[in-house]
């Protein structure tokens, strides 16, 4: 009887270690995905949004063997957490214990980046106390300044609440640029709103129907930095595969109703990070022609550590790494893991004080994300 209880337990014992070498592979896949274009290797792009659960389930072996004879076999996942570093700080926010000064200094640069979803011209019925309420939220963080994605305006340019709210509130510059519509009357693309002077306009198309904006602020003492907006590529789910993937998630059985479905679905997801991946690499070759520091807000409709993000964030930081904490959603639907919005930014001109993502899925089904500076002394 003890032979076989000592059996079963080596039986279990080899069985979990192979299971941890599976998923150390998986990481260092995972870590393979970060730096492979999608054209290269089909499907790889979808691995990144893995990345977070692979760390985790190194970090838990890492803590099972502990308690174990064989603590050496901890080893494994401590080496593959090792060699792949860079990919943690980028997925789970780490700064629990770090200062976080939200409060904007007089002479340095608070940014707030929103993909406000049309303002709630999405939505069915239409909210009209939408805009007022996301307009409120704006005041009270009190940005320098306030990049909004999926912005619309009328034919003739204008979105008359936006624009007389923000005057109220001390912006003194507005640029829009549209790169979609709806219908001959509605303008959607991405505004900012600046109460530093801005210059240098330029709206520059790295594909169809996505362009990036460009203009030069000029900050407190004659400094410049170049901010660059972008909405890269989404991956075109329709509501009703939104809906979907969510009674998946509490109900598995759906998905055996619909047996063709996540083979359709990875095809989706696919040919996005197949069409995000040039506009990532144009996009980066813009801002590293950039005559001065670079800020980068972006809607990248990717996660940390995939290709997208590894190629158009280059040698800027993310501001997330810095100040954030935990998973740092910022998409509201589908997965905790999403976080695909960023601020991006030069560290030889900003000093990054505060970073928070508030959570706002009454207003958007994105969070905004709001960065606070002051000005490093040259």
């Amino acid at each position: 009887m003890k032979k076989v209880a000592a059996f079963i337990r080596a039986l279990f014992s080899h069985t979990l270690f192979l299971i941890n070498i599976g998923v150390a592979l998986w990481l260092l896949l995972c870590e393979y995905a970060s730096n492979t274009n999608p054209a290269d290797l089909k499907y790889i792009g979808i691995v990144s949004l893995s990345t977070a659960f692979a760390l985790l389930f190194n970090a838990l072996f890492i803590l099972v063997w502990l308690f174990t004879r064989k603590r050496w076999r901890s080893l494994l996942s401590v080496l593959v957490l090792s060699l792949c570093y860079d990919l943690i700080l980028p997925v789970w926010g780490l700064n629990f214990f770090s200062s976080n000064q939200m409060k904007a200094k007089v002479d340095g640069l608070k940014i707030m980046s929103w993909n406000v979803h049309g303002l709630g011209l999405y939505d069915k019925p239409a909210d009209k106390s939408r805009p007022e309420k996301m307009f409120s939220l704006v005041e009270q963080q009190q940005p320098d300044l306030f990049c909004m994605i999926e912005f619309y305006t009328n034919t003739d340019g204008s979105n008359k609440k936006a624009s007389q709210y923000f005057k109220k509130a001390g912006y003194k510059e507005y640029r829009f640029m549209y790169d979609n519509d709806l219908g001959a009357k509605i303008y959607i693309g991405n505004a900012v709103f600046s109460k530093y002077p801005l210059s240098n306009f330029e709206e520059i198309a790295i594909d169809q129907y996505i362009k990036m904006m460009r203009c030069d602020v000029t900050l407190p003492n004659d400094k410049k930095v170049r901010l660059f907006v972008v909405h890269l590529q989404s991956f075109l789910l329709a509501d009703k595969d939104k809906a979907f993937i969510e009674e998946v998630k509490s109900n598995t059985e759906k998905l055996e109703q619909k047996p063709g479905y996540s083979k359709t679905f990875a095809e989706k997801m696919h040919n996005a990070y197949l069409k995000r991946a040039p506009q990532a690499i144009l996009a980066r070759a813009e801002i590293d022609k950039s005559p001065y520091p670079a800020i980068l807000c972006a809607d990248l409709n990717d996660v940390p550590c995939s290709y997208t993000y590894t190629t158009i964030k280059g040698n800027l930081k993310d501001a997330f790494v810095k100040k954030g904490k935990g998973l740092g959603r910022t998409y509201n639907m589908i997965s905790p893991t999403l976080r695909i919005d960023y601020i991006f930014y030069d560290d030889s001109l900003l000093h990054l004080m505060g970073y928070e993502s508030l959570s706002t899925p009454a207003l958007s089904d994105h969070n905004p994300v709001i960065a606070n500076f002051s000005l490093v002394k040259q």
